[in-house]
């Protein structure tokens, strides 16, 4: 009956050992191939993401900046704007809300040196707005009036953007012409 205990001690202190040693260290399943391509592509997602929204920040401070400087030229002007749109859309696509945003009335017809101040700088506060959406703060809470501006104010830099760069060959003959 010794033997028996002996062994069974032994068996209880194995067990014991050995759930110890999960706990510490717990054994995972290796990940299957497709949940490790779908962690790739969210990472990718992420970092698109990430870049385009970045992108647009830098794009629209220089835009912005250049023309305070009177530096902005009509090339630099349709650079700028073009990749605005093209950051825009990007995210607009990325982002996958839906369609809540609400198309917002945008005056298309810049021509003069005023007009294109106040798109430069409409365009300049947009993206400021949507880039400190709090609905950008964080994923955990989500709120959908929050979620709706930011769409839409995307959607109109989407179409700001579009008119200043057809406009933008207009820029340099009113940029130089007194308010």
């Amino acid at each position: 009956m010794n033997k028996m205990t002996d062994l069974h001690r032994f068996l209880l202190l194995s067990i014991a050992l050995i759930g110890a040693v999960n706990e510490a260290a717990p054994y995972s399943l290796p990940q299957s191939p497709k949940s490790i391509e779908a962690e790739r592509d969210r990472a990718h997602a992420r970092q698109q993401f990430q870049k385009n929204f970045k992108n647009l920040q830098l794009a629209g401070q220089s835009l912005l900046r250049e023309h305070e400087a009177n530096t902005l030229t009509s090339q630099r002007l349709a650079r700028d704007t073009r990749t605005i749109h093209k950051c825009a859309r990007t995210l607009r696509v990325m982002q996958a809300l839906g369609e809540m945003a609400k198309p917002t009335e945008i005056d298309k017809e810049i021509d003069t040196a005023p007009e294109f101040d106040k798109s430069i700088r409409k365009l300049a506060q947009l993206i400021y707005d949507y880039a400190h959406n709090p609905t950008h703060q964080s994923n955990k809470v989500f709120n959908t009036d929050q979620a709706e501006r930011a769409q839409t104010d995307l959607l109109t830099i989407i179409n700001l953007s579009k008119a200043l760069e057809s406009k933008s060959k207009s820029y340099a003959t009113t940029a130089t012409q007194p308010n």
